[in-house]
């Protein structure tokens, strides 16, 4: 798996803020079902997914395209399509079941509470209006005012997104708000779709595979800049990545997620100590290093959502496959203090 190289020595950078941190969880999810109608028939998609996350913590969900943590993050917020069914399971944001709320209620905690920073800053911010038309857009309807879109050309609006777009460091606000998305450079774009996720002041914040589409060094300076963003403004928020790499940059916490399924769950720190599930141990093994060797790629393929493997997903794949892999599906369980593994090389997943 390509991805940022790490040293030999891992570790993780702790926050200092860690430990006094409210203990009420902001966001929990809880034994996440969903299935998506295709033609080919019904795919069993995310299969039993709980995370929770804390007010000013940063989370990790980390796994292979296709693993379900767009699709995780989608349902947080209410964006999957319509050939999709949460089958079961509850997502509790600010302890409302926002399952159970209309679609009018959705609408005022998406994008004011709630907020994503999507994949792609080449299609996600739209090419025929100007960067300040977007930005005036979206602060007339965020933001504490709630001001009606009648006002996009207010004074104090303005003020505001040139504000914001200091505030996610882009040298010339004035002249970039005149701009359009295509005389932009990529990790401009980048920013502008932050400032647009910040405007509504939210909570929580979704960052889909933030920076992937750019420079190396590009995506490090962006999610350094969000790091610092982030402890100042106190946010919560959940990193969806394919890099372990990045995980360890800016997590707290890290979910690693394999075939709709939560395989393991630790302290970032930890993970990178030592990793209990074959599959986060795979990962870890798939990134290079700087001493110049290469990662190994994990043989095999995610499994077929409409015919997954009968117990454990990651079986086919696992080098330490036993018969009980294939008969009974292991449970996520406190495999060691603070850290949960769903595999049955650890006793407490196999307790029924």
């Amino acid at each position: 798996m390509a991805g940022r190289q790490l040293t030999d020595q891992p570790g993780s950078r702790e926050r200092g803020n860690a430990g006094t941190r409210c203990q009420e969880p902001l966001l929990s999810v809880e034994d996440l079902v969903i299935h998506f109608h295709l033609y080919e028939g019904l795919a069993r998609v995310i299969n039993g997914v709980s995370l929770t996350i804390r007010r000013g913590e940063s989370v990790a969900l980390v796994g292979e395209t296709g693993c379900g943590k767009s699709i995780t993050a989608k349902a947080i917020l209410g964006l999957l399509p319509p050939n999709a069914e949460i089958v079961s399971g509850r997502i509790v944001f600010a302890g409302r079941d926002l399952r159970r709320l209309p679609e009018e209620a959705l609408q005022k905690i998406r994008g004011r509470k709630m907020a994503m920073i999507f994949q792609d800053p080449g299609t996600a911010l739209n090419p025929v209006f100007t960067v300040g038309d977007q930005l005036m857009d979206v602060a007339s309807w965020q933001g504490a005012s709630r001001a009606p879109l009648v006002r996009r050309h207010n004074g104090e609006l303005r003020r505001r997104c040139l504000d914001m777009l200091r505030l996610v460091r882009i040298p010339d606000p004035e002249s970039t708000f005149r701009r359009y998305p295509i005389e932009l450079s990529g990790g401009m774009r980048q920013r502008v779709l932050i400032a647009l996720a910040l405007l509504g002041e939210p909570d929580l914040l979704i960052a889909d595979e933030l920076g992937t589409a750019l420079d190396v060094s590009i995506q490090d300076q962006i999610l350094e800049e969000l790091r610092e963003l982030v402890r100042t403004q106190g946010l919560s928020v959940l990193y969806i990545t394919h890099n372990l790499g990045v995980a360890r940059l800016v997590s707290d916490r890290i979910y690693v997620m394999y075939g709709g399924e939560i395989a393991e769950v630790a302290p970032t720190a930890a993970m990178f100590s030592r990793q209990l599930h074959p599959y986060s141990q795979g990962l870890l093994a798939a990134i290079p290093r700087l001493s110049g060797s290469i990662g190994e790629g994990i043989e095999g393929r995610i499994p077929d959502y409409i015919d997954p493997p009968p117990a454990c997903r990651f079986a086919p794949r696992c080098p330490f496959r036993m018969a009980i892999c294939d008969q009974q599906r292991p449970l996520l369980a406190a495999s060691e203090p603070g850290r949960l593994a769903a595999c049955h090389l650890y006793p407490a997943s196999t307790r029924r």
